[in-house]
């Protein structure tokens, strides 16, 4: 198998109050990079009234403070993906902890043939039958539809993420419509190793009320049905840093 020797990697991290997230993200990535490859660090921050900016300003290559960005997810990946330098990009949430070696795979991932992006395997931070159930469901439910979420560290490479546009103009599952556009021009990998997300939304509310709520927006955006109406509450949520 050939491999591309050169392949500069641009990670963007969006965040809105992640002070007590972002450290432990940026430490773990960069203790699990392989330290063969070039990485950049982005981090589009929507407007934090928290310490989260002055916590990770000596630690990214570019950071950008805009609260114009606040109400949507997308625009704060699309501004990162603006900037970028490198010739592929990783999305990653400020609460999500890349596995071992995270940059070898994604480069293995995106050498295979017609495959334009992709994403890793869905973790959660906590043990438990319950998270260990929802795992379950969420990696049953991807491996069928093909469309991953922001929680599982999408990556493509800049050319590709050009031929779609961006991240598509939608306020909520953002990065499902991001897959489902990436599909249309070829495969999406799944990397097995497992990203560790954190379980703080299902903690603060009720686990099985969260799960329920997430699964009937999906299968509403499955069938084709309008759900921006979801969006603000999802944003509260990030404004509160959940």
């Amino acid at each position: 198998m050939r491999y591309l020797y050169l392949m500069d990697i641009s990670i963007i991290i969006p965040t809105l109050n992640e002070e007590n997230y972002i450290r432990h993200t940026v430490d773990r990535l960069l203790a699990n990079q392989s330290g063969k490859l070039e990485l950049e660090l982005i981090v589009v921050d929507a407007g934090s009234q928290d310490e989260t900016v002055n916590t990770i300003k000596e630690r990214t290559n570019q950071l950008v403070v805009d609260s114009t960005l606040a109400g949507a997810k997308y625009k704060s990946l699309n501004t990162g993906a603006e900037l970028a330098n490198g010739e592929v990009l990783l999305f990653l949430d400020a609460d999500t902890l890349l596995p071992h070696h995270f940059d070898l795979q994604i480069r293995e991932a995106l050498h295979k043939k017609g495959v334009v992006g992709g994403a890793f395997e869905f973790g959660f931070n906590r043990r438990g039958v319950v998270y260990r159930i929802i795992e379950w469901i969420n990696r049953i439910r991807y491996r069928i539809d093909k469309r991953y979420f922001g929680d599982q560290g999408l990556f493509c490479s800049r050319e590709n993420f050009e031929r779609v546009r961006g991240y598509p103009h939608e306020p909520i599952m953002e990065a499902a419509y991001f897959c489902k556009a990436l599909r249309g021009i070829g495969r999406l990998a799944l990397i097995k190793s497992p990203v560790l997300t954190s379980a703080r939304r299902f903690e603060q509310g009720n686990v099985f009320r969260v799960f329920l709520k997430d699964t009937w927006i999906w299968i509403q955006f499955t069938l084709g049905l309008n759900i921006k109406k979801y969006a603000p509450a999802y944003w509260a949520e990030n404004q509160n840093g959940g």
